[in-house]
């Protein structure tokens, strides 16, 4: 069962936090870790830099704690945090995912493990085309797809992680959506059921 039902509970825990309590950054922790790793996995191949850019983000919390603003929305300020400070230690350790801004780096829409979960009764022709299908969007839009559809965020809190505006994060996703229908199209049905499937479940990623 979630710790976390609604924004006023996000409210009062964040509030308990910036006043000093740091059992509530525990369960904090709790509600929110598997989604991250998830995400940041998204970033980098490099699990144990993901798992050590998340720990960083909940230490960063208490060291500034007292700069720290009110919000009712905990998931999207870990998010871009982590976000953030991932992109920053791929980039100064010169990952093979060359990063030369925070709008230019590569992003998994769909985790080898998850592939393998739904693709078992696919031949090597067909995961060839789902190859292709994904292949086709930007990693912009492959992120905004995943942000969408898998964690399902509003397209205000899509905006915010892309430093986009409310109508281009619209836009882009409406365009990824799009280009899918077409490349899947215009191959086979079936795999569109597949790909969507995918794209439509929750990751099963845990820390």
């Amino acid at each position: 069962m979630s710790i976390i039902e609604n924004k006023s509970d996000e409210r009062l825990l964040w509030s308990r936090f910036l006043n000093g309590d740091d059992q509530v950054l525990s369960l904090i922790y709790l509600q929110y870790s598997n989604s991250l790793f998830d995400y940041g996995c998204r970033f980098t191949v490099d699990k144990h830099l993901v798992k050590d850019c998340i720990q960083e983000v909940f230490c960063t919390l208490i060291r500034t704690r007292k700069n720290l603003s009110s919000t009712d929305n905990i998931r999207l300020y870990l998010l871009k945090s982590l976000k953030r400070r991932l992109l920053r230690d791929l980039k100064s350790a010169g990952s093979k995912s060359t990063l030369i801004n925070d709008q230019e780096y590569s992003f998994d829409l769909l985790l080898t493990e998850n592939l393998d979960d739904h693709l078992q009764e696919l031949d090597e022709e067909k995961r060839q085309l789902l190859a292709e299908a994904m292949f086709s969007l930007t990693d912009r839009q492959k992120e905004a797809i995943y942000l969408r559809f898998n964690k399902g965020l509003e397209y205000e809190e899509i905006s915010f992680l892309l430093n986009l505006n409310y109508q281009s994060a619209r836009a882009l996703i409406h365009r990824a959506i799009e280009k899918l229908r077409e490349v899947i199209h215009l191959q086979e049905k079936k795999v569109s059921q597949v790909l969507f499937a995918i794209l439509f479940n929750d990751s099963k990623a845990v820390l």
